[in-house]
C-alpha cells in the first residue's frame, strides 16, 4: 500500500482525509503539526504528503524546506485556503508537485492523488509556463480574479462577459489552471471563426462517410475535453439549431458523433464567453433562454480598459518586458508624454489594442525611451477623434493640449490631491509639478 502523510492543523480535515484514504486502500496517517510529521518521516518515509500552508509554529514553507532536506524527491501536494497564484507558484518552484484549494471536493483530491501516484505521472505545471497573465491593481479587475479563483474549485458552468480585447481568454486559462482539471486538456473553440455548418462537426465529431469529405472518423471537441475544460468563445455566434443540441448535451451529458447513433459521454467543465449583450440576443430570438440559464450558473464581467486606466502603466511595463524577449531593442522606458497620451486615449480595442500598440512601437524603436514620435500614425488621428466626440474638431489641437486637459481632469477628479494624481497619471512628483508649472494649472 502507498503511504500518505496528511499534515493539517485542522483536525476535522486531517481525520476526514485519513478515513477516506484508508477506505481507498492507502496507508494514511494524519498529523496536526509539521514537526511530528517530520520526525515520523525520519523513521518511515511516505510516498506522498498532503501539506497545509497555514499552520502555527512551522508553516507550509518551512515544512516544505525540512521535508525536502530529508527526502528531496518526495511527492508533495499543497493544500491551501489561499489559492493565490504567486503562493502556489512558490511551492511549485520549490519542490511541491501540485496544489489544491480549500474548500475542495473529495473526488477532486482523490483525482489528484491518483494522478500523482500514477507510474506514468509527469508533471509540467501550466502555472509555470503560461507567459500571459492578468495584470492590474484596479478593484474591478481584482474582483474578477477573486471570483475566478473561487470558481476554479467548482465544476459549474461559467459565462464570461466583456468587450473584445478585455482578456476573457486569459481568465479562462486562469480558471482552468487553478482547477483540479489542470492536468487535462483545455479545448477552445471560437464560434465566430468557424462557419456554422462546420462548427457542429468540430464540436460533436463525425464517423467515416457521415458527409462528403469525411474519409475517416474524427473525435469532436466535446469528446476530447473529457476530464478537462471546454471553452466556447463568442457563443452568441452559434446557430440556434446547434444551440439546441448543445443544450441537450449539457442537460443529459450524452451526445452522438455525426453519422452515428452510438451514445458517447464526456465529463468536461464548460466555460463560455461573449462580447454581445446576451439579454438583447435572447429578446431578438437569436439565443435560447434555456441555454443561457444553463451556461450562466456563474458569470464574470471584465471591465473595459477605459474604466481601469490606472492599470495602463503596469500593462505597458509588462508588455515591454515580454516583447524584449522577442525583439533586439534598446528600449528601457516610456516617456511621460506617451503615458499621458495612453491615459487620454479611449482604447476601443481594450488591452489587446494596447498590447499591439506597444509591440508596434517597440519593433521600430532604436533608442532607450519611447516617445510620441514612436506612436503609430493611426493613434494620433484616433486620439484627436476621441477628443472631438463631444467637441468641434480643432485643426490646431496638439498632444500638449490633450495632456494639459487630461492632467486638469485628473486633478479635478481627485480634488487636487497630488499623490492620487501621481498614482493615476503614472508620473513622478517632480514631473507633475513641472507640468503644472508649464501649463499654468491653478488648483
Amino acid at each position: 500500500m502507498k503511504k500518505i502523510f496528511i499534515i493539517d492543523d485542522h483536525k476535522e480535515i486531517s481525520d476526514l482525509l485519513e478515513r477516506v484514504l484508508k477506505k481507498d486502500h492507502f496507508d494514511a496517517k494524519a498529523f496536526y503539526d509539521a514537526s511530528s510529521a517530520i520526525e515520523a518521516m525520519k523513521r518511515n518515509c511516505p510516498d506522498l504528503i498532503l501539506l497545509d500552508v497555514q499552520m502555527p509554529h512551522i508553516d507550509g514553507i518551512e515544512a516544505l524546506k525540512a521535508i525536502k532536506k530529508i527526502s528531496p524527491h518526495l511527492k508533495i501536494i499543497i493544500i491551501t485556503a489561499y489559492a493565490e497564484k504567486q503562493k502556489s507558484k512558490y511551492f511549485l518552484k520549490n519542490g511541491a508537485i501540485d496544489f489544491i484549494a480549500k474548500p475542495f471536493k473529495l473526488k477532486d483530491i482523490r483525482k489528484i492523488i491518483a494522478n500523482v501516484l500514477s507510474e506514468n505521472f509527469c508533471y509540467n505545471s501550466p502555472l509555470m509556463n503560461t507567459g500571459e497573465r492578468i495584470i492590474g491593481s484596479n478593484k474591478n479587475i481584482k474582483n474578477c480574479i477573486d471570483q475566478a479563483l473561487k470558481l476554479s474549485t467548482s465544476d459549474a458552468p461559467v459565462l464570461i462577459l466583456g468587450e473584445s480585447g478585455t482578456g476573457k481568454e486569459l481568465l479562462v486559462d486562469f480558471i482552468h489552471y487553478h482547477s483540479v482539471r489542470k492536468h487535462h486538456r483545455l479545448l477552445k473553440i471560437n464560434c465566430a471563426a468557424i462557419p456554422s455548418e462546420l462548427l457542429e462537426s468540430e464540436l460533436f465529431g463525425y464517423e467515416k462517410g457521415a458527409f462528403t469529405g469525411a474519409v475517416s472518423s474524427k473525435k469532436g471537441k466535446l469528446e476530447e475535453a473529457h476530464q478537462g475544460t471546454l471553452f466556447l468563445d463568442e457563443i452568441c455566434e452559434m446557430d440556434i439549431c446547434l444551440q439546441t443540441k448543445l443544450l441537450r448535451v449539457i442537460e443529459y451529458k450524452f451526445f452522438e458523433r455525426l453519422g452515428s447513433n452510438a451514445q458517447l459521454s464526456s465529463d468536461f467543465r464548460l466555460i463560455c464567453s461573449t462580447n454581445k449583450n446576451i439579454q438583447e440576443e435572447i429578446q431578438q430570438n437569436r439565443f435560447l433562454m434555456d441555454l443561457f440559464y444553463r451556461i450562466n450558473t456563474f458569470n464574470i464581467t471584465l471591465p473595459p480598459l477605459r474604466s481601469r486606466k490606472e492599470d495602463i502603466n503596469l500593462l505597458v511595463a509588462h508588455f515591454i518586458r515580454n516583447f524584449k524577449q522577442d525583439y533586439i531593442t534598446p528600449v528601457k522606458r516610456v516617456s511621460p508624454e506617451v503615458l499621458v497620451a495612453f491615459h487620454t486615449y479611449h482604447w476601443p480595442g481594450n488591452v489587446r489594442q494596447l498590447k499591439n500598440v506597444v509591440e508596434s512601437m517597440l519593433s521600430f524603436a532604436n533608442k532607450e525611451e519611447l516617445t510620441l514620435g514612436d506612436l503609430p500614425s493611426f493613434f494620433h488621428s484616433d486620439l484627436y477623434g476621441a477628443h472631438e466626440c463631444s467637441k468641434k474638431y480643432d485643426d490646431d489641437l496638439t498632444i500638449e493640449a490633450l495632456e494639459k486637459e487630461h492632467i486638469l481632469n485628473i486633478l479635478k477628479k481627485v480634488k487636487g490631491n497630488k499623490k492620487d494624481a501621481i498614482r493615476i497619471l503614472g508620473i513622478s512628483e517632480k514631473t507633475l509639478y513641472n507640468k503644472i508649472k508649464k501649463y499654468e494649472i491653478n488648483m
